[in-house]
C-alpha cells in the first residue's frame, strides 16, 4: 500500500519538479532531470526529508550549471579529456600547438576552478581579454578546446549546462593588429641573388645553402616544404616543383606528456589544396642546378635538396641563421624572417600581374579569400595606381 502511494507520488510530480520515492529495502531515492541534462541523476538518503534536501540543493546548483556528482576541478577534468581524447585525434604537431595554447591561457586562468562553476561570463571575458593581446587564431583555438572540452563534460552528463552555448568570438577589429608584413623589394631581391654567388679566394661559396634562399624567393615555398623537397621532386625539363611534403617538428612524447625535446618528422602537407606543382622561373632553376654542383662538389649523396654536407636534413633554425648572414652581406636592414620570403614572392607576382587565383593556387592555400585577406595591401596599391592611370587618359 506504502509502496502504491510512494509510487503515485512520485507520478504526480510535474516533468523537471523531481520524483522521489521509497525502495523496497526503505532507503528513499529521489531522481531528477530537466532540459539541459542528457541524463537523470539519482540521490539517496535513508529519509525522505533528507533526499527532499539533497533535491532542493541539486536544482539549485543546476541553475548554476553546477552537478553534485561532478564538482571536480577544471585542470583533473580537461587533462584527462585532452591526452584520452584529443590527442588521438589531431595530428601530432597540431596536437603539440593546442597543448601549448592550453598550458599557457587555459589552464592559468581556469585549471584552480571546479568545473561546473565555470559560467558563460567567465569564459567570455577571457576570450574578450586574450583578443587584446593575441592574434585571431590563437583565440580561436582557445574557444575551440573550451567548446570541446565542456561539449564532452555535457554530453557525458557531468555538467548540466554547457557554458559555451552563449560565448561567441569578438569582432576581428578587436583583436590584436596582425603583424606587419615585410618584404624584399626587387633591388633587395638583386642583392641576395649576387650574396648567393659569393665565393672564396678557393672557390668554395662563403654560404654554401644560400642557393635555398633564392629558390624559396622565386617559388614561394613553405620552409617546411622546402626542407622536405627530394630531388626527384624537381622536373628540369617541365621547369617545375611537386610540392607533397612537409618537415615539421613534434615532442617526442613516447609514454609521458611531459616532455621537452622535439624530433623533426616529415609528413603530407596539412590540406589537399597544399599539393600542388609550382612553376620554376629561369632563377629558380639556376639555384637548384648551382646548388646541384656544391652538392657535387661536396659529395653530398642525399636525396634531400636541403642537405648539411653529412648528409643530414637542415632545419628551420638553420634556415633562419643562413637568411641573416645573407642579409648581412646584403646590406638589408629589415627584421625578415624566413616565412617573409613567401609573402616576397606572393607580393611581387600579384604586382607582375599574375591573377589573385593563380597565386593562390601557386602558395597552396585552402581558399582565394586566405590570399586575398592576406595580400589585400597589394591589390589596393594596385588599384590606386590604375585609377590614376585612367585619371590620364
Amino acid at each position: 500500500m506504502d509502496t502504491a502511494k510512494n509510487s503515485q507520488k512520485a507520478k504526480s510530480r510535474g516533468y523537471g519538479e523531481g520524483s522521489i520515492y521509497q525502495r523496497k529495502d526503505g532507503r528513499w531515492v529521489a531522481k531528477y532531470k530537466d532540459d539541459h541534462m542528457s541524463k537523470p541523476h539519482y540521490l539517496y538518503g535513508k529519509t525522505e526529508t533528507e533526499v527532499k534536501r539533497k533535491l532542493r540543493a541539486l536544482k539549485r546548483d543546476t541553475a548554476h550549471g553546477i552537478i553534485e556528482s561532478k564538482k571536480v576541478y577544471f585542470s583533473d577534468y580537461a587533462d584527462k579529456w585532452l591526452y584520452t581524447f584529443k590527442m588521438v585525434s589531431v595530428e601530432r604537431s597540431s596536437f603539440d600547438k593546442y597543448e601549448d595554447v592550453y598550458n599557457q591561457h587555459i589552464l592559468p586562468v581556469f585549471g584552480g576552478i571546479q568545473l561546473g562553476s565555470i559560467r558563460s561570463v567567465d569564459i567570455q571575458k577571457l576570450i574578450n581579454q586574450k583578443s587584446q593581446t593575441l592574434s585571431y587564431s590563437v583565440v580561436k583555438i582557445i574557444r575551440l578546446l573550451l567548446a570541446e572540452v565542456f561539449q564532452f563534460a555535457y554530453a557525458e552528463g557531468d555538467i548540466a549546462k554547457n557554458p559555451m552555448t552563449n560565448v561567441v568570438m569578438p569582432r576581428r577589429g578587436q583583436f590584436k593588429p596582425a603583424k606587419e608584413i615585410i618584404i624584399l623589394e626587387d633591388e633587395e631581391v638583386r642583392a641576395l641573388e649576387e650574396t648567393a654567388k659569393l665565393q672564396t679566394k678557393r672557390g668554395e661559396p662563403v654560404l654554401m645553402h644560400a642557393d635555398l634562399i633564392i629558390f624559396m624567393v622565386h617559388t614561394g615555398l613553405r620552409c617546411g616544404e622546402v626542407l622536405a623537397l627530394q630531388w626527384s621532386d624537381i622536373d628540369f625539363e617541365q621547369k617545375t616543383v611537386t610540392v607533397s611534403k612537409n618537415l615539421t617538428r613534434i615532442k617526442e612524447r613516447e609514454q609521458s606528456k611531459d616532455v621537452h625535446k622535439r624530433t623533426h618528422v616529415v609528413k603530407g602537407t596539412k590540406t589537399e589544396s597544399g599539393k600542388r606543382v609550382v612553376p620554376l622561373n629561369s632563377k629558380a632553376v639556376a639555384a637548384l642546378k648551382h646548388l646541384q654542383t656544391i652538392h657535387k662538389k661536396y659529395g653530398i649523396t642525399s636525396g634531400n635538396v636541403a642537405s648539411s654536407r653529412n648528409n643530414t636534413p637542415l632545419d628551420n633554425i638553420r634556415m633562419h641563421r643562413l637568411l641573416v648572414r645573407m642579409l648581412k652581406y646584403a646590406h638589408i636592414d629589415k627584421p625578415l624572417t624566413v616565412h617573409q620570403l613567401r609573402h616576397t614572392f606572393a607580393t611581387r607576382a600579384l604586382r607582375a600581374g599574375v591573377s589573385i587565383s593563380v597565386v593562390s593556387k601557386w602558395m597552396g592555400h585552402a581558399n582565394i579569400s586566405t590570399t586575398y585577406n592576406t595580400y589585400i595591401h597589394v591589390l589596393k596599391s594596385e588599384r590606386t595606381e590604375a585609377e590614376k592611370l585612367l585619371e590620364a587618359m
